[in-house]
């Protein structure tokens, strides 16, 4: 017999889900505008305070919040009656939020370190910094792939498609007996 969770416990970790998401998306969502703005900076100093300042976003607003969003979607599948394995759009979710983390570990944060280290060297300079234009477009790119991704699996959130794991070959198997 399985843990499962009381109403109010699981309001709890609902709640606490939904805020992680809400701030992954918004610091994907000011990822996007700092990144932007990043690239019409007007001297070195603005644009070393915005590269600073996206590094402090994927600290504090993207990192942690990531992990409690795919923590928090664990134990609300697990411990009640949807399952972690039993729908797909919540495997689709699971699949989605650990690909979004690896990306951000493998990349985002990479790049993030590559604009500092460019901007510290060269300042203003770096605006014209062929690596640096590149991985600063990357980084946009990055941020604009979170946001879609977290559109597309709050949609599905709702609207709950593609219906069952196995159903099909239930439905076969009961109608052999």
């Amino acid at each position: 017999m399985s843990y499962k969770l009381s109403i109010k416990k699981k309001q709890l970790i609902i709640i606490i889900h939904v805020l992680s998401v809400i701030c992954w998306l918004g610091g994907a969502m000011v990822m996007l505008l700092l990144g932007t703005y990043m690239l019409n900076s007007e001297n070195g100093e603005q644009l070393y305070y915005t590269v600073e300042n996206l590094h402090l976003i994927d600290v504090v607003m993207i990192r942690y919040t990531a992990l409690v969003t795919l923590i928090t979607g664990i134990l609300l599948s697990v411990w009640t009656n949807w399952g972690l394995l039993k729908h797909y759009w919540i495997v689709i979710k699971l699949i989605l939020t650990i690909l979004l983390i690896c990306f951000g570990i493998a990349y985002m944060s990479s790049w993030l370190s590559q604009l500092v280290s460019i901007v510290q060297q060269g300042k203003s300079l770096a605006l014209s910094d062929a690596a640096f234009l590149n991985t600063a477009y990357s980084l946009i790119g990055g941020a604009i792939a979170n946001i879609v991704a977290l559109i597309f699996m709050t949609a599905i959130s709702y609207f709950k498609p593609f219906g069952k794991i196995g159903k099909k070959g239930q439905k076969s198997k009961s109608g052999a007996a």
